[in-house]
């Protein structure tokens, strides 16, 4: 493991990143998205992937099922290959019986590079269960300030033992978050929804995969982008600014978009400022984040050459300006840099919007807590015991003979009543 990040950019065919990372992947989700993000290509030709990742999960089954492309990607198995069955503490303790061998892959497997990230689904057993233990490796490790936490939120539906997992990690999470490093949230609630609009006919297995690349291809931008480009004004969103933003403690927000050059051009007086800003809120993996108390933030505006000369003008940096100084007026760095590419085609201007510092998504977790209760109080009711013959009398006699022994059919009464006579004297000694 490098001793300081890097800021020399590492080249990748032609392209450059700022970062080489590594993924910790804990429990389904947190190793499929981990995967996933290792996968990335710079080259399809030459096969080139430079990340890695290393993958924890204890049912057997779903680790199987994750095929990594990446050849340095490595799996660990801890349990019986059973599971933890949603049940937090269970993946806790299976990932302590295996803590002492996961650090040792861990300092093996990223010790070439200079950024981690903790994956981890909230919600199931093992990666729940076990994000926390995985905090102390890497800080163990020699990783302190060197990785973050990218977790995923689950959906309202999945039930309220899934709520309840995710909320009692997130608190205790975000009760010493500023003393971690930034959290990228995915948000599955949301990702669904926009992915139901879009292919409602798809498959979960399709969403699923959709939702892995969207992370993976987003981060993966987000740290091309700010090595790969030529400036064309005296701001530069580079690989330093970069680190400062994955060293400051709290949320990411990270919003990216695409436009038609025409639909922004400065002659039209920049009407777009609005929509911008709507875009900018909305985000990409998560929303519901109040941007006005961002620590840091970046922009970085992409588009051709030719397009760069004309669009990139004294009134669209002030436009920029005065909207990002509204979005988040605190911040302690903002700049707002234009890059020109000769990848970029047909006109199009690509925004890239970084925020960093922020607090948990208010309206996000209080609709997770008010789920979490709504389902509870149901679970509660369904558990009263209702007598649904209260108040019924019969009025109909009983008229069954009630069944006797032979002895009190025909036995000796008085022989009888001598046997319980000699039983009560029995009972009054010897009990």
């Amino acid at each position: 493991m490098n001793e300081t990040i890097n800021n020399t950019a590492v080249v990748q065919d032609g392209k450059k990143l700022s970062m080489k990372f590594g993924f910790l992947g804990l429990g389904m989700g947190g190793t499929s998205i981990a995967a996933t993000c290792a996968d990335v290509r710079t080259s399809i030709k030459n096969n080139n992937h430079p990340y890695t990742a290393l993958l924890i999960n204890s049912n057997e089954i779903d680790l199987t099922k994750v095929q990594p492309k990446n050849g340095s990607t490595k799996k660990i198995k801890i349990g019986n290959g059973k599971g933890a069955g949603r049940d937090i503490s269970i993946g806790e303790n299976l990932y302590k019986e295996k803590a002492a061998e996961i650090s040792n892959e861990v300092k093996t497997q990223f010790q070439d590079v200079d950024y981690v990230w903790l994956v981890a689904g909230l919600g199931g057993g093992t990666g729940t269960g076990a994000v926390i233990q995985a905090i102390g490796t890497l800080l163990d490790s020699g990783f302190a300030g060197k990785f973050g936490m990218i977790l995923t939120l689950p959906r309202l539906k999945e039930g309220k033992t899934v709520l309840d997992n995710a909320l009692q990690r997130l608190q205790k999470i975000g009760s010493v978050m500023d003393n971690l490093g930034p959290i990228l949230l995915v948000d599955n609630e949301k990702l669904f929804n926009e992915f139901s609009e879009l292919k409602p006919n798809s498959s979960v297995a399709e969403y699923l995969e959709f939702s892995n690349k969207y992370v993976a291809e987003a981060l993966h931008e987000l740290n091309t982008v700010t090595a790969s480009y030529l400036p064309t004004g005296e701001y530069h969103f580079d690989s330093s600014e970069f680190e400062k933003l994955l060293k400051t403690p709290g949320l990411l927000h990270f919003a990216r978009f695409t436009e038609k050059a025409t639909a922004i051009d400065a002659s039209q007086q920049l009407s777009y400022a609005q929509k911008l800003k709507d875009l900018i809120n909305e985000g990409v993996l998560s929303d519901g984040h109040d941007l006005k108390n961002a620590k840091r933030l970046a922009v970085s505006i992409l588009t051709d050459s030719p397009t760069a000369k004309r669009l990139f003008t004294f009134e669209f940096t002030k436009t920029m300006e005065d909207l990002i100084s509204e979005v988040s007026p605190t911040a302690l760095e903002k700049p707002i840099a234009t890059y020109q590419s000769n990848d970029t085609k047909g006109n199009n201007v690509s925004f890239y919007a970084v925020f960093a510092g922020l607090d948990l998504p208010k309206d996000r977790i209080t609709e997770m807590v008010q789920e979490h209760k709504k389902l509870k109080d149901l679970e509660n009711v369904e558990k009263e015991k209702v007598d649904l013959f209260a108040g019924f009398k019969t009025e109909t006699p009983d008229t069954t003979p009630s069944a006797k022994s032979f002895d009190e059919l025909f036995g000796d009464s008085k022989q009888n009543e001598e046997v319980e006579k000699t039983a009560d004297l029995k009972s009054k000694l010897f009990d």
